[in-house]
């Protein structure tokens, strides 16, 4: 019967593609490693590895029960971090991700609130930009993330939190920052700088149709991965941007932020695994949604949001 020490056996090996250095990992000696290998071998009724050669090396039926086993310990961390917490999501772990933008917005407010409902949750914050962010909830390294809606969300669930509109970021000497609001047409001569596509296509898509909307394609002369470093080299005059609302919060004194007229919104939600069924994603999400309604009624002056207590 192959156990879970086996596979443990098998992926060191694989993965050092050495017996002796695996036995020295594994802290045994390597004859009865060599002898645990042949009858997980013979068990299988297949060849593993490859040793005719003077280095070993995993054979094709080796590397397909590699990335199986792959599968089986993922399963196996999920299973041990959901015994972690209760049915309820009251305690346990939850691993979260970010994009940088929620954090000049919902972010603090959310890991505050949530702390002080949930103080038994271990949750570890981690940064990401957009797309490495949905492919590691995917692949549950991460519980639950704070990003924009992907537009594939085959594998993930999703609940909107809002949607955030688009504004102009631009030169504090700009031609236009005197102006109340701007017109996206208005900015059909000037160098844009911009997200690549790779690392968010919803918003990189967002602003290129705006700008087809108004009767030109930007012009794009810089590209870069985070929001606050476009405003930045907006700031040292480079060109001009179309960025989320919640970037304005940098306070920049070499950057203005114009309103844009009939601006398009980009929808910021909490983002993760179907599969993954750690009860703390469920009060993580109920948490953010909660924080962000308390949030609107501070701006439309219905109360003071230090004062808002997240119920379990």
């Amino acid at each position: 019967m192959i156990e879970l020490r086996h596979l443990t056996y098998f992926r060191t090996v694989a993965e050092t593609l050495h017996f002796g250095r695996a036995a020295e990992l594994l802290h045994i000696s390597q004859p009865p490693l060599t002898r645990q290998i042949a009858a997980l071998e013979k068990e299988l009724g297949a060849q593993l590895f490859d040793r005719s050669k003077r280095a070993i090396q995993l054979t094709a039926a080796g590397k397909y029960f590699y990335r199986d086993t792959t599968e089986i310990f993922k399963a196996l961390e999920r299973a041990k971090r959901n015994v972690a917490s209760s049915s309820t999501g009251m305690s346990g772990a939850l691993k979260v991700g970010f994009m940088m933008s929620s954090a000049y917005n919902i972010l603090p407010a959310v890991t505050r609130h949530y702390s002080a409902a949930y103080p038994e949750v271990d949750m570890r914050l981690s940064e990401y930009v957009p797309n490495l962010l949905a492919t590691d909830i995917e692949d549950e390294k991460i519980d639950v993330g704070i990003m924009y809606r992907p537009e594939d969300c085959r594998r993930l669930d999703s609940h909107t939190i809002y949607a955030e509109p688009l504004l102009a970021v631009l030169p504090r000497g700009h031609r236009l920052a005197d102006k109340a609001a701007i017109s996206a047409a208005e900015l059909a001569e000037d160098a844009f700088i911009s997200i690549p596509r790779p690392i968010a296509p919803v918003v990189y898509d967002l602003i290129r149709q705006h700008c087809q909307l108004h009767g030109f394609r930007p012009r794009i002369v810089l590209e870069t991965n985070l929001q606050q470093t476009i405003v930045n080299l907006v700031g040292e005059g480079l060109g001009v941007a179309l960025v989320p609302t919640s970037m304005q919060a940098m306070h920049l004194d070499t950057t203005v932020f114009k309103p844009l007229i009939g601006a398009p919104t980009v929808e910021v939600a909490v983002i993760w695994n179907r599969e993954n069924t750690n009860p703390c994603i469920r009060t993580f999400a109920q948490t953010a949604v909660e924080v962000w309604q308390a949030m609107q009624s501070v701006n439309q002056g219905a109360g003071a949001f230090g004062d808002f207590v997240v119920q379990p």
